[in-house]
């Protein structure tokens, strides 16, 4: 590991995204967001189960929740960086579909009524670095779903989380240059990625820098902790299949039932 960096597990920070939410949408352009809504729904078919609403966690710009406003739920979403909530907003205005978007926490935050069903995707929770904190994370989901409900997300594999080369890696087109080097201290599964980036704006490129942390978490750790926030792990599977994870998985997803939460409604801003 350089020495001039430490990857230390800090939680979450407002700072994530804070300069990347404007060229998030283009970094991840090429990402089929219907075919995951599609694996959802098939999921949750498969466990005969009949959601009204869903709440994304961790949504960023909304890619994984417009679709399923867009098929008819009921459906909100909560994320810390307010810029990309901002462009959420836009994009469901945009698209004439209706979402509730909240700036939040997802350690801790209370909707108003429960949800159906809960998503987190796109290593949404790889961001939570400390342990304690993702337990949080999945007490409090279980406190804003529906006695029953489904949560459904998915992990980078912590197998995935190895050894990296340290050199800067460059992205170029006419409107923006990226370039971003990666670290890995996997006796603490941590991953972390320092970005800079320059964007263009009229005749001039506005510059910003960013560093993004994720860890990697053993099957076994994330079902003791659903366990523990009283929730039933009906499966785990390969990525956008329904086959078990194997050696080679690069991301899995986890299908969990709230046994039992009468959670009390409340209020988020």
């Amino acid at each position: 590991m350089d020495r001039g960096f430490q990857i230390k597990g800090r939680g979450m920070t407002m700072d994530y995204y804070r300069g990347l939410a404007g060229v998030y949408d283009y970094l991840v352009a090429g990402v089929d967001y219907e075919g995951w809504a599609d694996y959802v729904e098939e999921m949750i078919r498969r466990f005969g189960f009949r959601p009204a609403s869903v709440l994304d966690l961790a949504c960023g710009t909304g890619n994984t929740v417009l679709p399923m406003a867009k098929r008819g739920y009921r459906a909100s979403g909560v994320d810390l960086s307010l810029q990309m909530i901002d462009l959420a907003r836009r994009k469901a205005a945009e698209a004439g579909v209706e979402v509730e978007y909240h700036v939040g926490d997802i350690r801790d935050f209370l909707l108003e009524r429960q949800v159906d069903l809960v998503t987190c995707f796109h290593d949404g929770l790889n961001y939570i670095t400390d342990p304690d904190d993702l337990g949080r994370v999945f007490k409090n989901t279980a406190r804003n779903l529906s006695p029953g409900g489904l949560f459904i997300f998915d992990l980078n594999a912590l197998k995935w989380i190895g050894p990296a080369d340290q050199h800067p890696v460059v992205i170029e087109d006419e409107n923006m240059t990226i370039i971003y080097r990666t670290w890995h201290d996997t006796g603490a599964s941590l991953w972390a990625v320092e970005l800079t980036c320059f964007v263009r704006e009229g005749e001039l490129y506005r510059k910003f820098s960013e560093i993004h942390q994720e860890r990697g978490y053993e099957p076994d750790q994330i079902n003791k902790m659903l366990v523990e926030a009283g929730f039933s792990l009906l499966a785990v599977y390969d990525a956008f299949s329904f086959d078990p994870p194997h050696r080679g998985s690069r991301r899995h997803f986890y299908v969990a039932q709230n046994k039992i939460h009468a959670g009390k409604g409340g209020s988020l801003p």
